[in-house]
Parts: structure tokens; sequence; C-alpha cells
């Protein structure tokens, strides 16, 4: 188990929420017809969205708002096995599916969850092949939902659509990687390929390594060094024309960028902050020490593009620039502005559909966020909407990954605000709970639209 995976598990048992590629269930007795039902449409609906993870051992207090809470393994309920759960998933199943069973223990009880992992990369839709009155019916095509999350048949043209399209695309790659190896004369290997969502989380991690290295040649005390903390946001276009000449993708992204704010993505001309060609894509860094003198965190940006159409930009805090126009003088490393980090990830996400678009044909937007030095720092707004000590949301953690999240380009055009609520409630929880307004998620939105992106 990699270390990557592993601290995701223990971030979702920290903080239980559902999302498109998390379910959580309670605790299934798996010698129940009923409860192996309940598993299978899980794993279904999984399977055809691209998929994602079963938590076992989760369940709603009715007696708290249904939040979502973890509790121990009750000893009726023996502890699972891999052959029992992917006899329970393939009881229903039509292809049967291969599903992952890993363990971990609760970060802060102790106590042994279980994790059914289901892999995408499904070349035909997966249907319920049996019925059970109440919790699965034959024949349904079930896949996962945003807004809340939720395990449905698909109920509109474009859910069909994009189901489809996960398959075509899962089949036509595939043969491809099969004519390649007979071309090339070299015997088929057996390995399963990386997923979408493995080759993206290693670019991110590349990404960022790659930045640490820059950091190498600059001072200790360099503002560039953004010792407070920062921001990352990544995002892969699935289905997406790739760009075959580097110059093609860096005017791709001009014209994208082009006229808007210009923080994101940011394309100087000056030699040592203007975009420069790297194996396989572009990179810029603005935190040159020997072009830039004086600098703010936000400022000191550093950003990729690839040509098969991944992007990634890391940033320094706002709220670390030494300066709030409604309070005056501002700490670094005491605020985060919820506000603003919504705006942020609503203009990345308009902007990774408006680079979809240009490129042509259909795709999908796979992305994920990142935050660092986040112990201590109170939640606020920018504008001081409240007192964040007297509420006490402080963060107790020093970083925080938001995990993957898939949104078709229709999803971002036409359900964004719920998708975002979704997508940045378990950060903000992490702020002792604090939750999130989605009038908050709706105003950021709206914002990101009046401003262009």
């Amino acid at each position: 188990m990699s270390d990557m995976e592993q601290r995701r598990r223990l971030q979702i048992l920290a903080n239980p929420t559902e999302t498109r590629t998390i379910e959580c269930k309670s605790w299934l007795d798996l010698s129940d017809n009923k409860n192996k039902a309940k598993l299978a449409k899980a794993a279904i609906a999984m399977a055809n969205s691209g998929g994602g993870t079963i938590v076992l051992g989760i369940s709603e207090d009715e007696s708290n708002g249904k939040k979502l809470v973890c509790k121990p393994r009750p000893s009726i309920v023996a502890r699972y096995d891999s052959d029992a759960v992917g006899a329970a998933i393939n009881k229903y199943a039509e292809p049967e599916l291969d599903p992952d069973l890993v363990f971990e223990n609760h970060p802060y009880t102790g106590d042994e969850h279980a994790f059914v992992e289901i892999a995408g990369g499904m070349q035909q839709p997966v249907f319920a092949k049996k019925q059970f009155d109440g919790e699965i019916d034959k024949l349904a095509c079930y896949i996962r939902k945003p807004g809340p999350p939720r395990s449905e048949v698909p109920q509109t043209v474009q859910e069909w659509r994009d189901l489809m399209t996960r398959c075509v695309r899962a089949s036509r790659d595939s043969m491809l990687d099969s004519i390649r190896i007979i071309m090339d004369g070299r015997p088929m290997d057996t390995t399963p390929p990386p997923s979408e969502e493995d080759k993206f989380l290693e670019f991110m991690r590349a990404s960022k390594e790659r930045w640490q290295e820059l950091l190498e040649e600059i001072d200790e005390d360099d503002v560039a060094r953004l010792k407070h903390g920062y921001w990352a946001f990544g995002f892969s276009l699935l289905g997406a024309p790739t760009w075959p000449e580097l110059e093609e993708l860096r005017n791709a992204l001009e014209q994208a960028t082009h006229g808007y704010y210009a923080r994101l993505f940011r394309q100087e001309t000056r030699p040592g902050l203007a975009p420069y060609p790297v194996e396989g894509g572009i990179e810029a860094w603005m935190g040159n020490p020997n072009v830039r003198r004086h600098k703010i965190p936000y400022e000191c940006a550093f950003w990729r593009a690839t040509s098969d159409g991944q992007f990634y930009h890391l940033e320094g805090f706002y709220e670390d620039s030494g300066w709030d126009s409604t309070s005056g003088q501002t700490e670094p490393g005491t605020r985060l502005y919820i506000d603003h980090s919504i705006l942020l990830h609503a203009m990345m996400l308009r902007l990774a559909a408006r680079i979809a678009k240009s490129a042509g044909g259909e795709a999908e937007v796979l992305f994920r966020s990142e935050y660092t030095g986040l112990k201590g720092r109170y939640l606020t707004g920018s504008q001081a909407w409240w007192s964040p000590e007297e509420d006490g949301w402080m963060c107790s953690i020093p970083a925080f990954e938001l995990q993957p999240r898939r949104l078709s380009l229709q999803q971002i055009d036409d359900n964004l605000v719920e998708c975002l609520y979704d997508f940045l409630l378990p950060f903000c929880k992490m702020f002792n709970f604090a939750g999130l307004n989605k009038g908050w998620v709706g105003s950021a939105v709206e914002r990101a639209k009046d401003e262009g992106w």
C-alpha cells in the first residue's frame, strides 16, 4: 500500500463524507442476500462511473442530523475476506467485477474498517443480473451521481452519453495498446495498466517535486519558498485531443487565459519568468529570485502543462500577503478566506472546461486540489464576515488533500455550485466542523462568470 493511498483512507475515516467516488456503508452481514445486494449496487455504480471506494463501518447518526460516524464492527458481523466480498458483488453484477479489499484502522479510535476498492476502466456497462426487492433491480445500470452523492440509474441523455463515452474510451485505449504490442513484436504484458486517476496523481506528485527542485536554488528566507503553506490545483482532460506540438499547447493556454485574471497560469514575457519547454510539456515559475526581488506569496506561482492534457498550478496564499483591506495588518499563516478559495476552484474548473472545448471533442475533467500550512489557521471571509476566533473555526492539521473528482463539461456549465459544494465541504469541516454555506459557493461561481471565467 502506498503512503498516498493510506493517507487518503485515514482522511476518509477522520472526516467521513460521501462523494461521487466514495460511498459509506454501515457494517453489512454478507451472509444476508439483502446486504449482498446493497454492496453490489454500490459496486456497480462505482464501476460505471470510473471507479471508487466503498467504506464499510460508517453510518448516519439520526440524532445528529444524519451526520456520518464511524462505528466498530459488531461481533455478529464476521471480518470480511476477499472471496466473500467478490462473491457478494458478483452474485448481482454482470460482467463480473474484481474488487480489492483493504483494511485500515481509524486514526483516533483504532477500530478497523474495510475499504472495497472498485476499479474503473470498464469497456462495457455493468448491469444487475438479478433483482432483490427494494435494493437492486434486474437489468438496471447504476451510476454515481453528484450533490448529494447517490447511486441511481441514468435519467438523462447526457448521463447515458457520459457512461458510454467512458466505456468506448477504455475499449479504444485497450485495443490501441494491443495493436502497438503486436506491431512491435513484443510479448503481451499482462500487468494491469495504471488507471487514469493513478496517472493523474503521479503527474501531480511529479509536478510538486519539480517545484521543490526549483526551491533549492533560492535562499532559505526567500518568500518564494512559501513557508506558510500553499494551494495546488491539478486537472486532467480525459478524452480531449492532445497537442502534438508544444507551441500548440502554449497557444491553447494563452487563448484560454488571455484577458482574464492573470494570476492563474500567468504567462510573463520577461526572461526567467516566461514559460519554457520541458519534457513533454511547458512550465513557468514566478518565484525566480534572479528576476523578481520584491515578492508576495500568492505571486510566486509555479505551473506545468503537458501535451497529453494535464495541468498543475501551485501558489502561496493571498491571505499571507500581509495586508487585509478591511482589518489592516494580518499575520501570515493565521487566516484562510473561504470565499477566495471557492472562487479559485470555480475559475480553475471553468478554465479547464474552456481549454477542453477549444480542443474539440467530448471530455471529462478529472481534478484534485491540496492545501498545506493549515495548522493554526482560522476559516473566515475576505470581508471579515465573522470573528473566527470567537467561532473557534481553526484547523488542527497541517495539510489536507481533496480527493480526485470527475466532472463532465455539461456539469461544469450547468451544475457547478452543487459540484463545488460537494467537493469543498470535507475541507471546510477540517476547521473544527465549520461546514459550508451553499450561498457562498453560488456567489463565488457568479463572480467567476462575471469576470469572464
